[in-house]
Formats: C-alpha cells, structure tokens, sequence
C-alpha cells in the first residue's frame, strides 16, 4: 500500500506518506469512538455502529449515524418522563385541595366544606346529588354535566 501511494505521489516521502497513514487512521479512530459514545447515550447499538465505524473507514459511518440516530439522549429522556410524572401528581395534588376547599354557606356564613350536600350549621341545601350516578352537583343544576340526568323540576 505505501508503494501505491508513492507512485501515486512521487513527490512525498516515505515518511511523509506514513504521518498520513498514521493520521487518517488516528481520524477514524476518533470517529469510530465518538460515533459509539454518542450511540451509546442514546440507547443505540454502540458496538455495531463502531464496527462499521472501522470497517467502513469512518466518514460515511459517520454521516449515515448523524442522519438516523435519535434526537434524544437516554437522560434527557428520563428527564422528560420525570416532568411529566412530576406534573401529574401535581394535578392530582391540587384537585385533592380544592376538593377540600373550605366555602362560606350562603345563609349563616359558617364554613363548609366544597362536597357538602347541606350546610351543618343552618340546614341550607347546598348541593344535591344526582340520583342515576350520585355525583354532587350544583343545587341549580336542570342537568347532571357527569352522566346527562335530567332533574325534575318540583311543581308547588
């Protein structure tokens, strides 16, 4: 192989072709690794993607690997899924706290609490439930918003 080169070259020397030897494959051997560090953070298959590194000399590897490797690294995706747990419980927290919200009776003043049916002080209906599903719902509700139940209207 160096004496290909050296024809190919007659004006390079023996030295100078094998510091360019030594330095194309110091490049795919830099490619090669970084091409299976990089897959390896991202859950790839590391060690198929060096082999091709080498055997393929590096750069089309290298290109190929840019255009099909996934956007994401394993922690920035774990991070992801974290947040979005995160925000659930969230959610979950502040919907158990406004369930339990404290709310002024309208007739006495007194706290009540938000899934009281009456007041416990004066007797005032507060809400009602609906009786095909039993979901509380506002005591002027003509329909129920969680099943479709139509409320009667009382006829004095």
């Amino acid at each position: 192989m160096l004496s290909v080169i050296k024809n190919l070259f007659p004006f390079l020397s023996t030295g100078d072709v094998l510091i360019i030897l030594l330095a194309f494959f110091v490049l795919v051997l830099v490619i090669a690794l970084y091409v299976y560090n990089d897959s390896r953070l991202r859950g790839g298959r590391s060690i198929l993607w060096l082999i091709s590194c080498i055997v393929f000399l590096g750069v089309l590897p290298l290109v190929f690997y840019l255009m099909v490797r996934s956007p994401y690294t394993l922690e920035e995706i774990n991070e992801e899924k974290e947040r979005k747990e995160v925000l659930e419980l969230q959610k979950k927290y502040y919907k158990i706290q406004v369930e339990k919200e404290l709310y002024k009776c309208p007739v006495c003043g007194e706290e009540v609490r938000s899934d009281y049916l009456f007041c416990p002080h004066c007797f005032t209906q507060l809400k009602k439930k609906c009786p095909q599903c039993g979901a509380i719902v506002e005591k002027d509700a003509k329909i129920c918003p969680y099943c479709g139940f139509i409320f009667e209207e009382r006829k004095e």
